[in-house]
């Protein structure tokens, strides 16, 4: 403890954002044939349970896109390109299953609470030639209350939408990494029991 009667916090990973010791830097990073293109929120973005960041850290072909800051607005047209097509991974009752497409793909992915990935996704959907798509993952762990099964933990979104795109080894590689990153981060806020 400290002086004043609180807790000493650990530091993090300026990268991963766990205590350091929990810290999962050290994965592979690996390339995917579609470019997942991802929007977090400002103000999630640096949350310890933002697992969106592990999509920018350990898949090389990610795009980070961060939406929400008042010193650079984003344009959100900026991330069309032509020739491409654009899939919009978020739920919704215009959204339809996700499967193999021929060609480029760029997967927009809202990343935030649901609520900010709500607002980003209404915008993305609004932009030209953008297809809301979603996909069913399997029940996964999570650090967020999900409130309803359709919602999961944006990197295990992304690894369901790569499966769906025929890519089950970068798919399998970031639903690794976030089991991995959910374990830690669950183990030490004490809700889960260390491994043996």
């Amino acid at each position: 403890m400290t002086p004043r009667g609180r807790r000493r916090v650990a530091p993090r990973c300026v990268r991963c954002r766990l205590h350091l010791p929990d810290c999962v830097c050290d994965a592979a990073r690996l390339p995917t044939r579609a470019r997942v293109v991802l929007v977090p929120h400002a103000v999630d973005w640096d949350q310890p349970s933002n697992t969106g960041r592990l999509a920018a850290l350990f898949l090389s072909t990610c795009e980070l896109a961060v939406f929400g800051r008042r010193d650079r607005p984003l344009d959100l047209e900026s991330l069309l390109r032509e020739q491409q097509t654009h899939l919009l991974l978020h739920p919704g009752p215009d959204a339809a299953p996700l499967g193999p497409v021929d060609g480029p793909v760029r997967l927009l992915v809202p990343d935030g609470s649901w609520r900010q990935a709500g607002r980003i996704a209404s915008r993305l959907a609004r932009l030209p030639g953008v297809a809301r798509v979603r996909v069913d993952p399997p029940p996964s762990p999570a650090l967020r209350r999900a409130g309803s099964p359709d919602r999961v933990a944006t990197a295990f979104a992304i690894a369901a939408a790569l499966d769906a795109l025929g890519e089950p080894a970068p798919a399998a590689h970031l639903r690794s990494v976030a089991e991995v990153m959910v374990a830690r981060a669950l183990r030490a806020r004490g809700k889960l029991s260390p491994p043996r």
